[in-house]
């Protein structure tokens, strides 16, 4: 397969000055269902870290959420159709399945080790995420090798509190926070957090309105909203984390 970095890349003359690296958005979760607030998160971080592209990867085998997920195929549908709804953002945008194709548990450290050896050495790769997967980050299997590969860019709900998080992701913070000039050159290794996105919602939420019958058609993505509707998704669920 080609590098997808080099394809972008322009070539170098002699005494010219060193290319751009590429940046590469990755945006990873469960989806069930991915709502305005991962469209939100994926539009402030193509801005702000100016992002040549962002790839979306549902989860395939959630191992700390276990069997209680609505089935792959249709979070796989809802994120397409949710990735479709960024409209023109100036970035290539696409779904991967590689997740939900690949066996056995999915382990973000996986995903990121592919994605590296996949892209090159000099890629810019961001894991973007919500401030609730940093509160749990300390939790992630091999949480802190993703730093080898990976930095990873946070945008925080109203009301968050830095103080929240857990001794050793507070300090991997303290050591490694870094502002977007940063981000955009190197290749892994730093985080940054956006306080400005001021979206409150949780997919936890949304499962529950859904399955209690209450409308949520604002807070997802218009072809999503649709999906769920005409797949009978959410109803009478039970309440699930």
């Amino acid at each position: 397969m080609a590098n997808p970095a080099q394809d972008h890349t322009p070539a170098a003359d002699a005494g010219a000055l060193p290319a751009r690296a590429y940046r590469l958005g990755i945006l990873g979760g469960t989806f069930d269902p991915p709502h305005i607030g991962h469209l939100a998160l994926a539009r402030l971080c193509i801005d702000h870290l100016g992002l040549d592209e962002l790839v979306w990867i549902p989860t395939g085998q959630s191992w700390q959420k276990g069997t209680d997920v609505t089935p792959a195929a249709d979070r796989l549908a809802m994120t397409e159709l949710a990735a479709a709804a960024l409209g023109d953002t100036g970035a290539r945008v696409r779904v991967s399945r590689m997740e939900v194709d690949r066996a056995g548990p999915s382990y973000t450290i996986d995903t990121v080790r592919h994605l590296r050896d996949e892209y090159g050495p000099q890629a810019s790769l961001c894991w973007l995420m919500g401030a609730d997967q940093l509160l749990r980050l300390h939790t992630w299997h091999g949480w802190q090798e993703l730093f080898a590969h990976v930095h990873l860019c946070t945008a925080t709900r109203p009301r968050f509190e830095l103080a929240a998080l857990e001794g050793p992701v507070l300090e991997a913070l303290s050591q490694r926070q870094a502002d977007t000039t940063l981000i955009q050159c190197t290749p892994s290794g730093r985080m940054w957090i956006d306080q400005t996105l001021a979206v409150d919602l949780s997919s936890t939420h949304l499962r529950q309105r859904l399955a209690a019958g209450q409308p949520a058609d604002d807070q997802l993505p218009p072809g999503v909203a649709h999906y769920i509707a005409s797949h009978g998704l959410y109803r009478d669920a039970p309440a699930r984390a």
